[in-house]
């Protein structure tokens, strides 16, 4: 009976999904960037790459969300305001060794709602 309750919560928290925040998502993509960097370096350190970049693309990833408040004819109100990052992907690539290497960089913070 214990062993069933121990694998049916260890199974449990196996299928909790693991969320993947935006800063943590700008943390793994700071350090893609320094081993694309290290990569490169440790390949061909001196050797010129000819880069050209390949394609670029914007994507808007949800922040947070945070309350703030607001005074409409002496009534105090409370509302939300929702925080988006607009993300921009460059990819570039070299012809005459084949790498390929990425930059991702925070391009707008956008809040819905104006608010001081």
């Amino acid at each position: 009976m214990k062993i069933q309750l121990v694998l049916f919560l260890f199974f449990l928290f196996l299928m909790i999904p693991i969320g993947n925040t935006p800063a943590l998502s700008m943390e793994i993509a700071k350090q893609n960037q320094v081993k694309d960097i290290a990569f490169e370096e440790k390949i061909s350190p001196n050797v010129n790459h000819q880069w050209k970049k390949t394609s670029s693309e914007f994507e808007m990833i949800h922040a947070d969300t945070h309350e703030y408040t607001v005074w409409h004819n002496f009534i105090k109100k409370t509302r939300k305001c929702d925080i988006t990052h607009r993300m921009k992907t460059d990819v570039w690539y070299c012809d005459l060794h084949k790498h390929t290497r990425s930059e991702v960089s925070l391009e707008e913070t956008i809040h819905s709602n104006r608010h001081s």
